[in-house]
């Protein structure tokens, strides 16, 4: 299935992308399925939570908490821990990078398409589209 070898090369994208910039990567599958995905500003790690019981897809989530450490106010806050409705200062900022980074690796053929194949937040869509658009113009 095409959407299968896709996500895989999203997802190894991701990978690539937090090896690059010295971001340990930790996929802990024994935690609790309420312990949210976590970065780590000062010891740039990432924790993905396997068991995370959320409609938010783990590449999506991925990308968001590579945000934190990638392009984050590394004075802000040490520790980060994923919230689908975190609308505020670093959280949304995170939410934003990570729709730039997705859409840098594979650009959706729609707005809509993005949201649905992530499972992005519905009251990210604005953020959806406006990037989708100025990425568009870009090519």
């Amino acid at each position: 299935m095409i959407k299968d070898y896709l996500y895989t090369q999203i997802t190894s994208s991701l990978e690539s992308l937090a090896c690059n910039n010295d971001i340990t990567l930790v996929n802990a599958e024994d935690l609790s399925e309420n312990v949210p995905d976590t970065a780590l500003i000062n010891t740039r790690a990432v924790i993905m939570n396997k068991q995370f019981d959320i409609n938010v897809d783990y590449t999506y989530r991925l990308a968001h908490e590579l945000s934190h450490i990638l392009y984050g106010d590394k004075d802000a806050q040490a520790v980060y821990q994923f919230s689908e409705y975190g609308k505020r200062g670093e959280e949304l900022q995170a939410h934003r990078n990570a729709i730039r980074m997705l859409m840098s690796i594979e650009m959706p053929s729609n707005p809509l398409t993005f949201m649905s194949y992530y499972r992005v937040p519905t009251w990210l869509e604005n953020d959806v589209i406006r990037t989708y658009n100025e990425l568009k113009i870009a090519e």
